[in-house]
């Protein structure tokens, strides 16, 4: 502003934004320096930017300056405000803090173009195309049904841990506990005399619609019925043999994925989708699924039981093989259904869904026991757990595969440069099909390369997108089963007590048994009413039984098998042991 009697300039007022500690009339540098120093001081009282340490760096710098300057900087009661609510502030509410400024969207957990990533995506956002189809594993936790509830929900136990029921041996070291709690968890997980014989009457009624339109050609049980391997919650597998389709399949490689075949066991499975619709025993709405082996889904209406038919697809030596493995390894059945079951529990044993079938899922356990190269003693199951766990854990699945027979470890996309070298290489099956299966995907380097040893051809682990997944999974239940053998062997008198509340296997298979519970009982009741009485009627679902002597119909006896009595519902009364039935 310009003086009225000389003209020079004249400092205006002191603004209203500014204390006056800020203005030095000798010092523009000062002056300037104070401005910044206060303005930086609003700003960050507002945003809370105590939390960073950057931010604090920068202050502590211009509080330094002032105290050069034999000033008092406005930033100082700012500072020590700060650290006293640091000071205050939980630990807890910290660390939500820090995670969630570096937390994850829900899709960058799954590979682009899964069925996980576009349901979590926008339906407008385009997929990457050229590119690696990367994804941050993780481990997963029980999901639906099986999801971890409270232990103060229930007073029972055993309803998340009901293979306790079946343990033998309460003392021993950590290593003979956590090989108690396996072999206890296949004695709860097989199936009982009742619940068997529930499974051959669907099987009866399976075979009773099948055979009215398929005329000369067979269908047989195939899967883990057909090799001692199934669980409750197992899928009935049936395949039917085509006469005309395996006498001409010995002239071609690809046998049944053929167009000449496609026409034939397309019309099959059309016909046998028209036959469920109209049996009672299923549900009304099977479904025709058209994939890379198509098959005919349908729900056995009383039981729940899922049924799967498809055209013979060469499984035959597949059984052999399992067999093989099953009597060559006394433990495999143990380890096959803990391992089965933790991946059942988390969604990753669905094929649609990226993850592995269950026979992908006995071969990656006899992998595993191919290579340990009889390190572990036979009998040793819990060692061989451990095993199992720590080789998916440890292996690098971007540069390497394996073949079980013999059992070796090959490197992705590594081809012969000689050619008398992939000359010798081609008389061999073995190896004619590691140089097939070995070429690595580009777009997914990390999937599972695993040589079937029924079919050299085979990639048992090429449509497994969820495998780093699965990989997370093992590395943090082997943690934490290490850290509870760790802890059982601290424990005072642990050979005496029987440690309840403990189980090795929790970090594996601990969840919500309820409903799982539920459906076996109400399989086994089917069971046992169908072995009770006899006689076939298509007006009484082709099953009838008999109740206090009085036979009753199929519907009837599903209202019963519904009606649970409410003091087992409270608490849900597991089977008993086996050998007491």
């Amino acid at each position: 502003e310009e003086s009225a009697n000389d003209g020079r300039f004249v400092l205006p007022a002191v603004s209203r934004f500014h204390d006056t500690q800020d203005i030095h009339v000798n010092d523009l540098g000062a002056t300037l320096r104070a401005h910044r120093a206060t303005n930086r001081a609003k700003i960050l009282r507002r945003v809370g930017a105590h939390s960073d340490p950057t931010v604090k760096h920068i202050l502590e710098r211009e509080l330094n300056d002032y105290t050069d300057h034999g000033q008092t900087s406005p930033t100082e009661n700012t500072l020590q405000a700060a650290k006293e609510r640091k000071q205050e502030k939980p630990v807890a509410e910290k660390l939500a803090f820090r995670v969630k400024g570096n937390r994850r969207k829900p899709w960058e957990f799954w590979p682009a173009g899964s069925i996980q990533h576009q349901q979590l995506v926008s339906s407008k956002q385009k997929e990457p195309t050229g590119s690696v189809l990367e994804y941050h594993a993780r481990s997963i936790n029980p999901a639906g049904v099986w999801k971890r509830p409270s232990e103060k929900a229930c007073n029972n136990p055993y309803l998340f841990r009901p293979w306790h029921r079946y343990l033998e041996e309460q003392g021993g070291d950590a290593l003979q506990r956590l090989g108690n709690e396996i072999t206890a968890f296949e004695r709860y997980m097989t199936l009982s005399s009742a619940e068997l014989k529930a499974m051959t009457k669907v099987v009866s009624q399976v075979k009773h619609v099948t055979s009215s339109i398929l005329g000369k050609c067979s269908c047989d049980v195939i899967g883990s019925y057909s090799t001692g391997l199934a669980l409750a919650y197992s899928d009935i597998d049936f395949a039917i043999n085509v006469p005309d389709v395996e006498k001409e399949a010995v002239t071609y490689s690809k046998s049944l994925y053929g167009l000449k075949f496609r026409k034939i066991y397309r019309r099959v499975l059309l016909n046998l989708q028209r036959s469920f619709a109209k049996d009672v025993n299923f549900t009304a709405d099977p479904q025709l699924v058209y994939a890379r082996v198509p098959i005919v889904r349908v729900m056995h209406r009383i039981t729940g039981q899922e049924i799967q038919v498809q055209v013979s697809t060469g499984t035959r030596q597949q059984q052999q093989y399992t067999l093989a493995y099953l009597a060559e390894y006394r433990t495999l059945r143990s380890l096959y259904f803990v391992i089965r079951s933790c991946l059942e529990m988390r969604r990753l044993s669905i094929t649609f869904e990226g993850g592995l079938g269950s026979y992908a899922i006995l071969m990656l356990i006899v992998n595993a026991l191919k290579h340990a190269s009889g390190r572990y003693d036979p009998h040793d199951v819990g060692s061989q757990l451990l095993h199992v766990l720590d080789f998916y854990t440890s292996s690098d699945l971007y540069q390497f595969g394996f073949s079980i027979e013999p059992p070796r470890t090959f490197r992705k996309g590594e081809i012969p440069a000689r050619v008398e070298e992939r000359l010798s290489r081609a008389s061999d099956p073995v190896l004619r099909g590691i140089d097939s299966i070995a070429k690595a995907n580009p777009r997914k380097p990390y999937l599972l390369c695993l040589q079937d040893p029924a079919d050299p051809t085979n990639d048992l682990g090429s449509r497994a997108y969820a495998i780093k997944h699965i990989q997370q999974t093992f590395a943090t239940a082997r943690k934490s089963i290490v850290r509870e053998m760790e802890a059982w062997d601290q424990r005072p008198n642990a050979t005496a007590a029987k440690h309840d509340d403990i189980g090795l296997l929790d970090a594996l298979i601990y969840g919500n048994y309820r409903l799982f519970d539920h459906d076996r009982q109400r399989i086994g009741r089917y069971g046992m009413w169908t072995s009770e009485g006899s006689g076939h009627s298509r007006r009484t679902f082709s099953a009838t039984g008999s109740y206090n002597g009085r036979k009753i119909s199929a519907h009837e006896m599903l209202q019963k098998i519904d009606k649970v009595d409410k003091r087992k519902a409270a608490g849900y009364i597991t089977f008993g042991p086996i050998s007491k039935e």
